[in-house]
This record gives C-alpha cells, sequence and structure tokens, in this order.
C-alpha cells in the first residue's frame, strides 16, 4: 500500500497557496530560496497534519496519546524542486491562517525521510498516515507513520536522540527522548509514567 497523504480541507491550501502568491508577487520574501522564484513556479505538496508536545509529557512518559493535533503543512516547491515549507493553524474561531514560511533542515530532512518511507517493506501491508510530531522543548521533529496496527517515528536531522532518518516504533522512539530530559544522575524511568502507543 502507498504512504497515505491525508486530505485537508480545500480552504488549507488555498489558503497557502494565495499567500505564497502574494508574497512572491510583493517581492516579501527574506530568505533565499523563496525570493528568487516566480508566482506562477511555486506551488505545495505533500500534505501532512502537524502534532506537537511538551516536554512535560515526554517527562512524564507520555506516548503519541499526548500528541495535541496543531494545524496542517506542505513542502513547497519552485517548478517542482523543494524549496521551503508552509504551515497553516487553526484559528480559535475554527477557520485556518497561515503560520509560517520555513527554509530551514527539518524541509530537506523531511524531503529525504519522505522518499526513504516510500520505499519502507511496512508499507506493504499496512497504510501508513503521514504526520509530522514537534517536540519544541527538544528542538526535534520526526515524520510519524500512523496505521491502526502500529506507529513509527522517523527523527529529522538534526535530532537530539540521533537516529536521523532510521523509522522507529514509538516505544524505541519515547525510550530514547526520555534519556534526553531525565535529570543528572538519575536511572530508570521517570516517576509518572503514562501509558505508550506501540
Amino acid at each position: 500500500m502507498p504512504l497515505h497523504l491525508p486530505e485537508p480541507p480545500q480552504v488549507v491550501p488555498d489558503k497557502i497557496r494565495s499567500k505564497l502568491h502574494e508574497f512572491a508577487d510583493g517581492s516579501k520574501f527574506s530568505t533565499k530560496a523563496l525570493r528568487g522564484p516566480r508566482k506562477g513556479q511555486l506551488d505545495v505538496s505533500t500534505p501532512h497534519r502537524v502534532f506537537t508536545m511538551g516536554l512535560e509529557d515526554v517527562a512524564a512518559g507520555a506516548g503519541l496519546e499526548r500528541a495535541r493535533p496543531g494545524g496542517w503543512r506542505y513542502l513547497v516547491e519552485d517548478g517542482g524542486q523543494l524549496v521551503a515549507s508552509a504551515e497553516a493553524t487553526v484559528t480559535d474561531d475554527g477557520d485556518f491562517e497561515l503560520a509560517q514560511f520555513t527554509e530551514g533542515p527539518f524541509v530537506a530532512a523531511t524531503d529525504k525521510a519522505v522518499k526513504a518511507v516510500r520505499k519502507l517493506p511496512q508499507l506493504a501491508a499496512a497504510g501508513f498516515e503521514l504526520r509530522l510530531l514537534r517536540i519544541p522543548a527538544l528542538y526535534m521533529m520526526a515524520l510519524w507513520l500512523h496505521a491502526a496496527a502500529a506507529d513509527l517515528l522517523v527523527p529529522l536531522a538534526p535530532s537530539p536522540i540521533g537516529k536521523d532518518g532510521k523509522p522507529m516504533p514509538a516505544s524505541e522512539f519515547f525510550d530514547d527522548l526520555a534519556e534526553e530530559v531525565r535529570p543528572a544522575g538519575q536511572t530508570g524511568p521517570p516517576e509518572a509514567q503514562g501509558p505508550r502507543v506501540p
């Protein structure tokens, strides 16, 4: 089965494209990769939902059940060439608005990881939905391959736990993260253990 790219409400890609073209027309981009392209060359691809976890969730031993949906992310292409990412978040009234365009290292890492996971043998057995997990306090981003039977996480470079681009079971991913947040000298799991998603 192919990697499943979820479909956001149509207003999401429409608003992102509109703002992308508006910025390109008005030369409003300050970042290098987005300054050059003309409006007609820019488009978005690879939609995926963004989920966020806090440092306190990781420290408490929680897993993906504590991941909170926060919006949608796309890859931005210039004539088919990856140049950036774009995110839209949900507003208080349930609408969507553009949150940011980004050209940082996670953009190329996302593209590389998506291409790699499309070749995973596990995709033949289960249809995984592409998501993104972000843990801002740890400067951590990971692709989240979600299926009813299992969840895999793929750390994106630069990752505080290393293993960049390597698909990991959720339990292993969170065990490695727990090591990053455990106070110096403490051994064993955190005192407050939450349920884990396998």
